[in-house]
């Protein structure tokens, strides 16, 4: 049977290479892994190995939909839906438009080309702040590009730290690799809340697992640094010649948390940071491994600088890995066209975890929704799905299900899956692109992002660049514009859809490390300009802003992905109920029983989950794995319905994990 390469659309560092199976009359047989990926090497996560079901379910949508005059969504064909696009647009004015848009699809064509339609609309968007942007502040602050290791060089390592990176659950296909350095004898440590599934592998092979109180990843940063210092493990020669500010840090270092102090910040005995720090600073070669969750938190950002601080007091500040998208430094700006825009001005950018407060502002008047599910997604999500749900706000959904989302529709598009369109992927956890190529045919009038987003700028009379264009020309308009990264032989080479490897930008060609000094800044003036602390201080997440006895803490789940398997019964059936995890003498002095359906609430909203034991979470910590659907719960709201719209210290990005929740019995 033919077979496509193509890759993994998920919002997941692996991106994983896919091969699509079609049958001779073009139709979608199934997926597998690709074997020429230098990455996944041929195999797919629990997750993306069942995609297929995702792409042949029955409850596609396959043709437009429509709000009728009884309020119910209705079918329509396309010119019916883009008329009345047209006609609810009309005296629009382009700064009442909001572009809600996030990461359904990796592909940079689908995910940016909308874009252009709405620049050329003079369209207000939102600031994508509600994953990675607090932990992406906070290295660059202290590192500046966001590089890091090749993370195929961790077969090097002789000492692995998993800070806050759940791998097992987010990066599986670094476990093979952890694995063999575990049966060579090389020392690789988790630090992690609960004790995840990463630790209990670890623990199996030999390594260890420290459990540390919320928020407090930059007391243990900072009292290491402090110990390198002391004990003369820090790399002066590198400090001179690599960092800005490096007499002050040890001095602040030096100054402020001891060992002590540390312990009680973070719930470890003295005993266990005593045994990191003598495995970290016996390693010549360590690589630092973040996750991106433990610093969606409101000192997030200063636990990334603290971390990366940590690093460069250690003379290892390039074997630092949080996320690899700045190796690429693709031109995306040629599939958005700023320079659309009405007047050539700027686009304003508004808080994406403030999603909700700014749909009831009163200052839009139309939504335009794609590759993002907010009903589900963004924090404080009641609010969110009320200001959906204005008569006033006029909402168009490009969509493949009809989520939490399109529900609260006014125009509903059917969207095409990464199969049925031509893309370029790159990923955020490695180094490889690739050119993916349409395989198969979508069902019924679904269309892919391009098409559908040319049809409505078309049908707007916006430029004829927003609208005169195929997927494949917007794939060699991203790949001739990108030429400085990419000479003519790469670029023919990402052509034939084989994976590409792409060597970073030297730091020549950064001017230094990418920070404002071009030096690695632990003084930092620009976190000083934005009302933080210049040094990487410890700061106790605060509780007077939250009710509750127990942290939240939504963890990556096993066998869904954000919400976008939410339709696939497989993976739904794999992942059971939503259930609340508790430790047992947490759950005891509550008088709860396993089994049991406890409320978990605070003051922004409440929902029943089936409670489940367990001695693997500490005392004072709840846990909901991965992202319940509204369906599967009696007060129809998702975990994000108890979520804070704050922004954490840098970086607007969102502040999940400080949340605070009550637990009691359910009514």
């Amino acid at each position: 049977m033919p077979q496509t390469p193509s890759t993994c659309p998920l919002d997941c560092p692996d991106a994983c290479g896919i091969a699509v199976e079609t049958d001779d009359a073009g139709r979608f047989v199934r997926l597998k892994g690709n074997p020429d990926h230098g990455w996944s090497r041929g195999v797919l996560c629990a997750k993306t190995s069942m995609y297929g079901e995702v792409i042949a379910s029955p409850t596609r949508l396959t043709t437009p939909l429509v709000r009728d005059e009884r309020d119910e969504l209705v079918p329509a064909s396309w010119d019916q839906a883009l008329a009345r696009i047209v006609e609810r647009m009309r005296g629009v004015k382009g700064e009442r438009v909001l572009a809600a848009w996030y990461a359904g699809n990796m592909g940079m064509v689908s995910r940016r080309f909308p874009l252009r339609a709405m620049h050329a609309l003079g369209a207000t968007f939102v600031d994508g702040g509600l994953c990675d942007n607090t932990a992406t502040a906070g290295y660059e602050c202290v590192l500046g590009a966001v590089i890091g290791p090749d993370l195929d060089s961790i077969v090097d390592a002789d000492c692995v730290v998993l800070w806050g990176a759940d791998v097992a659950r987010t990066v599986q296909h670094l476990q093979p690799k952890l694995l063999k350095l575990a049966k060579a004898g090389v020392p690789i440590v988790a630090i992690d809340l609960y004790r995840t599934e990463t630790i209990q592998a670890l623990e199996k092979w030999g390594g260890k697992g420290f459990t540390i109180a919320p928020g407090s990843d930059a007391a243990l940063a900072l009292v290491l640094a402090r110990l390198a210092f002391e004990r003369g493990r820090a790399d002066r020669a590198f400090l001179e010649r690599e960092c800005l500010g490096a007499s002050e840090f040890e001095a602040h270092v030096r100054s402020t948390l001891d060992v002590a102090d540390a312990a009680r910040a973070t719930g470890l005995e003295a005993s266990a940071i005593e045994e990191l720090a003598r495995l970290l600073f016996a390693a010549q070669r360590p690589l630092l491994k973040t996750g991106v969750g433990w610093t969606r938190r409101r000192h997030g950002a200063m636990s990334m600088r603290a971390v990366c601080s940590l690093a460069a007091v250690l003379g290892v500040a390039d074997r630092v890995h949080y996320e690899s998208f700045a190796s690429f430094g693709l031109a995306e700006d040629a599939l958005e066209r700023p320079d659309l825009r009405p007047n050539d001005s700027p686009a304003k950018l508004v808080r994406h975890v403030a999603l909700g407060e700014e749909l009831e502002s009163g200052r839009y008047d139309a939504v335009f929704v794609w590759g993002h599910n907010p009903a589900v997604t963004c924090p404080d999500s009641s609010r969110v799905r009320r200001g959906l749900e204005r008569d006033d706000v006029f909402v168009v959904v490009h969509e493949q299900f009809l989520t939490e989302t399109a529900e609260r529709a006014d125009v509903v598009l059917p969207a095409a899956t990464f199969v049925e369109v031509t893309d370029v992927f790159r990923s955020y956890g490695h180094r490889y692109m690739q050119f993916s190529r349409k395989a198969c045919r979508a069902p019924g009038a679904a269309r892919g992002n391009v098409q559908a987003f040319a049809a409505v700028a078309r049908a707007l009379g916006l430029r004829r660049e927003t609208w005169d264009v195929t997927e494949e020309s917007l794939c060699e308009e991203l790949l001739a514009a990108s030429s400085s990264r990419l000479s003519p032989a790469d670029v023919e080479r990402i052509r034939t859809g084989r994976p590409f490897k792409i060597t970073p930008p030297t730091r020549a060609a950064l001017g230094g490390w990418g920070t404002p000094s071009g030096n690695i800044e632990l003084v930092s003036a620009s976190a000083h300009a934005a009302g933080q602390p210049a040094l990487a201080t410890y700061v106790a997440d605060r509780t007077d802003r939250e009710r509750g006895a127990f942290w939240l803490v939504a963890a990556p789940s096993r066998y869904t992905h954000n919400s976008t398997f939410s339709h696939s019964p497989r993976h739904v059936a794999l992942n059971g109920k939503p259930r609340l995890f508790l430790h047992p003498l947490d759950a005891a002095s509550r008088n709860l029983r396993d089994g049991e359906f406890v409320r978990v609430s605070n003051a922004r909203g409440a929902l029943s989950l089936v409670l489940a034991c367990t001695a693997d979470m500490p005392r004072g910590l709840a846990r909901v794995d991965g992202m319940p659907r509204s369906a599967d719960v009696p007060e129809g709201v998702g975990i994000n319905a108890l979520v804070s719209p704050d922004v954490s210290d840098l970086g607007d990005g969102n502040v999940l994990y400080s949340t605070r929740v009550d637990v009691e019995r359910a009514t």
